[in-house]
C-alpha cells in the first residue's frame, strides 16, 4: 500500500491533495494487558498498540477515535473506533493483516466502511458496562482476572434497590473519581440490573456516558451495601 502523510487536528482529517475515506473498527481486549485505552506518553495502552500496527500496515500516520475510554484493568469485548484514511482497503485482507500484527491481548473483530459523518463518540447511542463479581467462598482460577472475588454472601435484593435510584438523568459527582480533569457530572443512566447464576454476579449498567471510574466507585458501594455496611437509599 502506497505511503501518504496525515495530519489529523479535532478529529478531522487534513490530506493533501486527496480525499479521504472513513472506517469503522469493532475491537476486543483484555484490559490487564494496557494501561487502559487512551493513548498516554510512556506505556502501553490500546490506541497506541492500535495505532503502530495500522502505521505498519497502511505506511502511513492514522490517528483511531474510540467511543469512549476505559481505564487499567478494564476489558472490551465491543468497542468501536473509527479512522481515516486516503485510498480504500480491501477489508477482508486488511482484518487478517491487521490481526496478524496485533498482540494476543487485543483483536478486531470486524471492519466496515463508514459515512464520513459517522463518528465513534458522537454517534454512539449509549455505552454498556458490565461488573462481575465472584461471590462464592473459593476463588476461581477461570474468573480471577475478569472478576472481583467477594467470599461473603452478598444482598442482591438490597443492591437492586439501590440500583433503582440511578435510573433516569442525574448529577453522578459523588461516584466520579476526584480529580478527574473532566467537568460533566450529568449522566443518563437507561438500565441498572444487577443478576445471579451459580454464585456469579453480573452488574450491569447502560448509559449515555459514564465519568472516570464511575463503573468502579458505583460497583464498590454496592458491595458495601450488599455487605448490609449502607442501606440502600
Amino acid at each position: 500500500m502506497r505511503e501518504n502523510t496525515l495530519k489529523i487536528e479535532n478529529n478531522k482529517l487534513e490530506s493533501e491533495g486527496s480525499n479521504f475515506f472513513r472506517y469503522s473498527l469493532v475491537v476486543e481486549y483484555v484490559g490487564w494487558g494496557f494501561c487502559g485505552s487512551q493513548i498516554q506518553p510512556g506505556v502501553k495502552t490500546v490506541q497506541s498498540e492500535l495505532e503502530n500496527a495500522l502505521k505498519k500496515l497502511l505506511q502511513c500516520d492514522i490517528k483511531v477515535i474510540f467511543s469512549g475510554r476505559t481505564d487499567k484493568g478494564v476489558h472490551a469485548k465491543n468497542q468501536v473506533v473509527h479512522f481515516n484514511v486516503p485510498f480504500e482497503l480491501n477489508l477482508n485482507r486488511f482484518l487478517y493483516s491487521l490481526n496478524a500484527i496485533l498482540s494476543e491481548n487485543l483483536s478486531v473483530k470486524s471492519v466496515q466502511k463508514a459515512d464520513k459523518n459517522f463518528h465513534s463518540q458522537i454517534s454512539a447511542k449509549f455505552r454498556w458496562y458490565r461488573y462481575v463479581i465472584n461471590n462464592r467462598p473459593q476463588r476461581s482460577v477461570w474468573l480471577n482476572k475478569t472478576s472481583s472475588h467477594i467470599y461473603e454472601k452478598l444482598d442482591l435484593q438490597s443492591m437492586q434497590t439501590a440500583l433503582n435510584y440511578l435510573i433516569g438523568k442525574h448529577d453522578f459527582t459523588g461516584f466520579k473519581k476526584v480529580n478527574s480533569p473532566n467537568p460533566v457530572k450529568e449522566c443518563i443512566m437507561y438500565h441498572a440490573v444487577i443478576s445471579e447464576k451459580a454464585g456469579v454476579i453480573n452488574i450491569d449498567l447502560i448509559a449515555n456516558r459514564f465519568l472516570y471510574n464511575m463503573v468502579r466507585i458505583i460497583a464498590g458501594t454496592l458491595i458495601e451495601i450488599g455487605k448490609g455496611l449502607y442501606p440502600p437509599e
